[in-house]
């Protein structure tokens, strides 16, 4: 037997003991994925909840834990991909729904919706208007939409590795490519989309002089594309030619904002732009988001608009929910009060101790691996390649999804293995991170990750 015939069966070993463990510990989420797809599509409400051999389904949550339907309690670090900063069921949320919940789901114009667009405001000084939506696809889309009723031009530049929603239009270059994501995009829909690399000023310059350019679209974080972060001279390069060549400048806060710091990532990195989408942390858990920014930008979303703005239409039904403006204005507040009392510096403090944590074991066991982590946030890449978004992008998945998969065999639930998003809360203390950093550990030990990554290298 060959050297790489041996090592793709002792790699095939592994994984078989990996599953099984998990099979093991969540008989009962086989048996609903079995009834679920049947009728979900997937067997999921969305494509990065499945994975292989079939997900896991949970029945609730408290704080930095979830339970499952074997009622196996998890320490959760998915936190359902992001929105959870406060962990889950806070009761400052509980009790901003519950004193709502007199006034029904919908009412039309609820006055709260006026009370939490003043509280960004004053959160967030360059907030002259507030435009609440359902999702962070949908404040993207607007954004982008008034950008191009304001500047009167159709062309938006994205870039690489950001990821910004379901729009067609944004469902290209997420990874190291222009080539959309999955089936079913038409190239027409993102003709007016312009991917540019991260950080390359040039590029970028030569794209804004063609005058054509509506609004640039960032994600601060450049979270899809591996939690690389941004250089704070970078943005204000971008913020400055922006300014110059007359281009609206959007930052996608939907991951960064109230995350970074309580007034997000325009805060974090001292760079103001004319617009910012949020979603996900803005009502900790609830279906809410908004689009903050200029009022002379925004002024084409309102009706006695002057006579110089052009009219944008965007409505949407779910806009008024009571629950999810309820959960925004105490969301809103908790994060004020705890960034007052320095939670953010310690949320920080043990964010970087469960990174370098992870870094040691990794290397301990001799397994190469590049930990990212920018504030509450992290990501692993389990591969020997350089630690950029190009190589990483390429290397193999299988290894750290391997590695997700064998936590939940051990309590945690890290990141789902078809994410690699990994969020703190508030919620979780030193002793959530030793209980972590102790079942790396004997994942670690009972598994040989070397290997694995060896053998998805070789393959």
């Amino acid at each position: 037997m060959n050297s790489a015939v041996a090592l793709v069966r002792e790699a095939d070993a592994i994984r078989t003991r990996i599953v099984g463990r998990y099979r093991e510990v969540t008989p009962s989420s086989a048996r609903e994925h079995a009834r679920a797809a049947g009728a979900l599509a997937g067997g999921t409400t969305g494509n990065l909840r499945h994975f292989h051999p079939y997900p896991i389904y949970f029945r609730a949550g408290s704080g930095p834990r979830m339970v499952d339907l074997d009622g196996t309690a998890y320490i959760d670090c998915f936190l359902c991909n992001g929105p959870l900063l406060l962990g889950h069921r806070h009761p400052a949320i509980e009790r901003a729904i519950a004193n709502h919940g007199s006034v029904g789901s919908l009412v039309v114009n609820p006055t709260f919706a006026t009370d939490l667009a003043v509280a960004l405001r004053d959160l967030l000084p360059f907030a002259e208007r507030v435009r609440f939506l359902n999702s962070g696809t949908e404040a993207v889309m607007t954004a982008v939409r008034v950008a191009r009723a304001f500047t009167g031009r159709s062309k938006v530049v994205k870039f690489f590795g950001h990821y910004h929603g379901q729009d067609d239009q944004f469902l290209v270059g997420l990874g190291p490519s222009r080539e959309p994501l999955g089936a079913g995009v038409p190239s027409d829909a993102y003709a007016s989309t312009v991917v540019v690399k991260y950080g390359d000023l040039p590029a970028l310059e030569a794209v804004l002089a063609t005058g054509d350019v509506a609004a640039v679209l960032l994600d601060p974080a450049m979270h899809s594309g591996g939690l690389w972060g941004s250089s704070p001279d970078y943005l204000r390069a971008v913020r400055d030619a922006t300014r110059r060549h007359g281009t609206v400048l959007i930052f996608d806060e939907v991951i960064t904002g109230f995350r970074l710091t309580a007034a997000g990532a325009q805060a974090y990195y001292g760079v103001t732009p004319d617009l910012a989408t949020y979603a996900k942390a803005l009502s900790a858990g609830e279906k809410l988001a908004a689009v903050v920014g200029r009022a002379d930008i925004l002024a084409g979303l309102d009706p006695d608009r002057p006579a110089s703005a052009r009219a944008v239409f965007q409505s949407g039904t779910g806009n008024d929910g009571t629950a999810p403006l309820a959960a925004g204005l105490a969301a809103v507040a908790t994060y004020r009060e705890l960034e007052s009392a320095g939670e953010y510096e310690r949320l920080f403090t043990r964010s970087a101790r469960l990174a370098s944590e992870l870094r040691a074991l990794f290397a301990q066991f001799g397994v190469p691996a590049h930990v990212n982590q920018l504030g509450p946030m992290l990501q692993l890449f389990l591969t020997e390649a350089p630690a950029n978004f190009e190589a990483c992008a390429a290397a193999p998945s299988g290894p750290v999804a391997l590695f997700y998969t064998a936590l939940i065999g051990e309590g945690v639930l890290l990141s789902l293995p078809t994410s690699n998003h990994i969020y703190l809360s508030f919620t979780h203390g030193d002793a959530e991170i030793d209980a972590v950093l102790a079942a790396a550990r004997a994942a670690l030990s009972q598994y040989d990750f070397a290997t694995l990554v060896r053998a998805a290298a070789a393959s």
